[in-house]
């Protein structure tokens, strides 16, 4: 079988991350990732997830709250097929810092746009009665700028 010049640019497997970035070990089933750490060409940060069971992200210093100079699409997405509606989960997510810190609830299958600059997470996922698949884009990645801050919650 001939090589394929353009197989750099495909993801095959999930990789499973370093579980010390979870807290207590708690890992979401399936991730799957590309970014400039695994495809230096890419410009665009995809992760996803299948989260099936109530779980938390964005309380550790590594993953904590942060901001970053490019924008982000979190997309959560139920499974059920009869409605593309019905998440089955609930979700609270956070933006903002300070005073200005907001928890957006969702439990419908939701997408939520973060601007670059504008500190985000943690994020938790409670009462999982159907599995769910989270997807994280950033835009336009280019030099990645992080900040982070002081885990809250």
């Amino acid at each position: 079988m001939v090589k394929s010049r353009y197989e750099k640019y495909v993801v095959r497997e999930p990789m499973h991350p370093d579980p010390g970035l979870y807290q207590g070990g708690m890992v979401p089933t399936r991730f799957l990732e590309a970014t400039l750490g695994t495809m230096k060409e890419s410009d665009t940060m995809l992760e996803f997830a299948w989260i099936d069971k109530d779980w938390f992200a964005g309380m550790s210093t590594e993953r904590g709250p942060h901001e970053h100079n490019f924008d982000e699409i979190f997309l959560f997405l139920g499974t059920n097929r009869e409605d593309s509606n019905d998440l089955g989960a609930e979700v609270e997510f956070w933006m903002g810092g300070g005073e200005e810190t907001e928890i957006i609830k969702i439990n419908t299958s939701s997408l939520i746009f973060v601007p670059g600059g504008v500190i985000h997470l943690p994020m938790f996922f409670k009462n999982v009665k159907k599995p769910m698949l989270v997807v994280v884009i950033g835009l336009n990645v280019g030099e990645m700028k992080v900040i982070r801050y002081p885990v809250r919650g």
